[in-house]
């Protein structure tokens, strides 16, 4: 007879749960911070050691699993619509299928499930793990999750949708219209900051306008750099940027970044003023 440990049982669905939604979120590119995904884990962790001993029929009902899954999906991504939250539980069932299935396959067809005493009790999974093993389950988990998280940002990243861009500096702050722009791949050389490129026209508050831009740009007090650049038609250039006092991405803060100015306009139909480093977005 195989001796049921609550803390193994909780240990081995919390870090299903958390690479189920970290899934999730890489699937549909869905932007969340890695405490709600782990408090998402932490409710479906707590639910499995619970109702794996309860025999409860409304415990082990199809509803109640729902009802878990829709609360996991909203505690890790939040609500942001009906038509978002249906594609992130629907996504969540396919993710949870999947690795649920591949689990047990691989389990059953080894011979793994029976040498780690796996038990399969009201629909949760029992692994008889020793804490040497779950340690290092958690390593592996840790692992799986930081390249999940790298994969996600990195589609957040790449998206072409706008953004709504905030420099604030000496004292004033303008508001534009970025982008992030996959070929902006402008950096400090000195520091190794990720520079924002925005046109001189949306800076009127923070550069003065006139005919020469550096002059202007240090009258003004600002921390100016150049910053090396390539283009069609201009081999080796040099981009004038500023260090802002503080910088805001649709209201989150980017920090340790440049603002490069340009006199030319970046979108002949003015849908957006700014290119983002997708770096920035990346970190």
């Amino acid at each position: 007879m195989i001796t049921v440990y609550i803390d193994v049982l909780f240990m081995v669905n919390f870090m299903i749960n958390i690479l189920i939604v970290e899934g999730t979120g890489v699937i549909l590119a869905a932007d969340t911070k890695y405490a709600r995904s782990l408090l998402a884990a932490l409710t479906g962790a707590v639910y499995a050691a619970l109702v794996f001993f309860i025999k409860a029929e409304f415990a082990q009902s199809v509803v109640m699993k729902l009802l878990l899954s829709a609360v996991m999906v909203l505690i890790a991504f939040g609500f942001k619509g009906r038509v978002h939250f249906l594609k992130m539980w629907g996504s969540f069932f396919v993710v949870s299928f999947i690795f649920g299935g591949s689990l047990f396959a691989l389990m059953s067809a080894t011979g793994l499930g029976s040498s780690l005493g796996m038990i399969y009790s009201n629909g949760e999974i029992y692994l008889n793990l020793p804490w040497k093993w779950v340690l290092l389950s958690a390593s592996g988990t840790y692992f799986l999750i930081y390249v999940f998280g790298r994969i996600r940002k990195k589609r957040i990243a790449t998206q072409s949708v706008s953004r709504t861009l905030t420099i604030y500096t000496n004292g004033t702050k303008t508001e534009t219209t970025a982008i992030i722009d996959t070929g902006n791949s402008l950096f400090d050389p000195i520091t190794g900051a990720p520079v924002i490129v925005c046109e001189r026209g949306e800076l009127e508050t923070i550069v003065p306008q006139g005919e020469a831009l550096m002059e202007k740009m240090c009258e003004a007090g600002l921390k100016v750099r150049l910053i090396p650049f390539s283009s069609i038609g201009k081999a080796d250039g040099l981009m004038p940027a500023f260090l802002p006092d503080m910088v805001k991405i649709d209201g989150r803060e980017a920090k340790g970044c440049l603002i490069g100015v340009t006199e030319s306009r970046l979108c002949k139909e003015n849908e957006y003023h700014a290119l983002l480093n997708p770096a920035m977005l990346v970190k």
